[in-house]
């Protein structure tokens, strides 16, 4: 009898301290992509955003949980700055991404007036996996201030001399790509594949991918 009543308690002690129900909940990973990984403390970085999606998990009980995948999660042995280990870290990502249900990309400026590369190509993946693509747009852990989205063609104008005459190209002759977008029409596209736009926040994302499961 006490060995049934020790059980008992313990099953207790775990229902509570997991949340009722929490085991039996599907889980769906989400797949942090961003130039965060660039960061001074990248590791940080990741760890601040899963701290946000366990927050949510919480307040909104929802039927699922959502549990982040951050390409710093990603073990890379006899690291080296050389050619093995950048396809060594490419293929990881892949396979994370493979396992991914959806992605949350920060789409922020870096290094020019359109989002980094790299998660260009990951919210490419995803989507050409056939998977829902979300982003955001967070400036402040890169630049130390908050700033809107805005537009990549007034974004393509600070950073480069347009022709006087004609705005509409650049110093070479190049048409700016104008369509009223923060980014690539590509890029926005594939948000609006998913029903969505660029969000303001992370947690933005994380809650219109919630939503998306509703």
């Amino acid at each position: 009898m006490d060995r049934i009543v020790c059980g008992l308690i313990a099953c207790l002690m775990s229902v509570i301290s997991t949340g009722v129900g929490a085991a039996d909940k599907p889980i769906y990973y989400v797949y942090l992509a961003g130039p965060e990984v660039f960061l001074p403390k990248p590791v940080k970085a990741g760890r601040e955003k899963k701290a946000v999606i366990e927050r949510l998990n919480a307040e909104h009980d929802w039927p699922f949980r959502l549990v982040g995948l951050y390409p710093l999660d990603n073990e890379i042995p006899d690291f080296k700055p050389d050619r093995d280990t950048g396809l060594r870290i490419y293929r990881a990502n892949i396979e994370m991404m493979n396992k991914a249900h959806f992605i949350a990309a920060n789409m922020v400026r870096f290094r020019g007036p359109g989002m980094d590369t790299g998660t260009a190509f990951e919210m490419g993946y995803m989507r050409g996996l056939g998977k829902p693509v979300f982003g955001y747009y967070e400036s402040a852990p890169f630049y130390g201030t908050s700033e809107a989205a805005g537009l990549y063609s007034d974004k393509v104008a600070l950073h480069y001399k347009l022709d006087a005459k004609n705005p509409r190209v650049d110093g070479h002759g190049q048409l700016v790509e104008n369509f009223g977008m923060a980014d690539n029409l590509m890029m926005i596209g594939a948000l609006d594949d998913a029903g969505s736009t660029v969000q303001p926040t992370f947690e933005e994302a994380i809650l219109r991918i919630a939503e998306s499961l509703k």
